[in-house]
């Protein structure tokens, strides 16, 4: 990464003052999923963990330096709104001693802000770019709902519900990349795609049974941010 970073400051800086600075306004909406790693070291895991599409949207406003007329570094500031639902599982024994499967249903929102650090190239109506984007969550709310799914039995039993604080790690950071077509000069639809690198499980995703019981000291999953979006990028200045 910083050597990432050393090479964007090293183009940033090699370029003549025939570049021009320009703002752009940018608007997605998209899905959302997570992924999991390290679902082997589950203890008694019966099913692997699943997680859930879901929408999300945002937007940001950039600042770009272009030079050679055909690419721009650029940089900026955004807001984006995330949904997340996934579930994990595991075998647990009830005061009676009989076994039955332990479901944890979490369903997780957050406001973030992005900051984002691309190099784009463009041929005719056509760009195409990449790079780093930082994002930080500044509040969010977690709902898990627990079931007990006992064999022989179709309907699952709610055991508790409950509603607080997102567990997951505030910050996040990952490469995104993006293809634009620009119908009229001012105007680009884009798509893009951001992987995070960063696991946000905190430590504490370790199977529905453990998470219920805050028995913390085994080893966790790991949880990496998966996103695809669509929207608008208008230019603001030429």
């Amino acid at each position: 990464m910083l050597r990432f970073g050393i090479f964007l400051t090293i183009l940033f800086c090699s370029f003549d003052f025939s570049a021009q600075w320009r703002w752009n306004l940018q608007a997605e909406i998209g899905a959302n999923k997570q992924e999991f790693q390290q679902v082997y070291a589950l203890s008694q895991q019966p099913f692997d963990p699943k997680s859930f599409w879901k929408a999300t949207a945002g937007g940001e406003v950039q600042l770009g330096y272009t030079f050679l007329k055909v690419m721009t570094l650029y940089s900026g500031l955004g807001y984006a709104h995330q949904n997340l639902a996934y579930q994990t599982t595991e075998w647990a024994t009830d005061p009676d001693g009989l076994s039955y499967l332990l479901l944890c249903n979490k369903v997780a929102t957050g406001e973030l802000l992005t900051l984002p650090i691309g190099l784009e190239l463009k041929v005719l109506s056509v760009h195409a770019g990449g790079g780093l984007q930082y994002r930080y969550r500044v509040q969010g709310q977690m709902q898990k709902d627990f079931y007990a799914y006992y064999p022989g039995v179709t309907e699952p039993v709610l055991l508790s519900t409950e509603v607080g604080e997102h567990t997951q790690a505030k910050l996040d950071m990952g490469y995104f990349a993006y293809l634009q077509w620009n119908p009229v000069k001012r105007i680009g639809i884009r798509a893009s795609a951001y992987r995070g690198f960063r696991d946000l499980s905190n430590g504490l995703e370790v199977g529905a049974l453990n998470e219920w019981q805050q028995l913390f000291n085994k080893e966790s999953l790991v949880l990496k941010n998966l996103q695809f979006n669509i929207g608008l990028n208008i230019k603001l200045t030429d």
